[in-house]
């Protein structure tokens, strides 16, 4: 059994990591070391994000087909290209994901404890 926070932590948050460090990366120009900085990552995760090795693409094509998620992705990007808070983007990610069955596979066999 699994628990939402791990497929949270395990599935979605590389995938929207993935999205966010190549976003900054075409966006805004910034380079590896960069993104890791601002994504509080390292320089090999960020490699790994952005070289489509470290997040399951699959998901990653499901959040970027969702335009409210899209939406959401852009703006923490966005924001966390400017050095701003991307919390409560991250948060309604989150829930919008869950709500809307974009992973609804992942999350119909976890076990909710909040």
């Amino acid at each position: 059994m699994r628990f939402e926070s791990e497929v949270v932590s395990e599935d979605l948050l590389p995938a929207v990591r993935s999205v966010m460090a190549r976003q900054m990366r075409e966006e805004y120009g910034l380079n590896q070391h960069e993104i890791a900085e601002l994504l509080d990552l390292t320089q090999p995760a960020v490699s790994q994000y952005l070289n489509k090795k470290r997040a399951d693409q699959s998901i990653v094509e499901k959040l970027k087909e969702d335009p409210q998620t899209g939406i959401l992705l852009n703006d923490a990007a966005d924001k966390a290209a400017k050095e701003e808070k991307y919390t409560e983007e991250l948060k309604s990610i989150v829930t919008t994901v869950r709500d809307k069955g974009i992973m609804k596979e992942k999350f119909s066999e976890a076990e909710r404890i909040i």
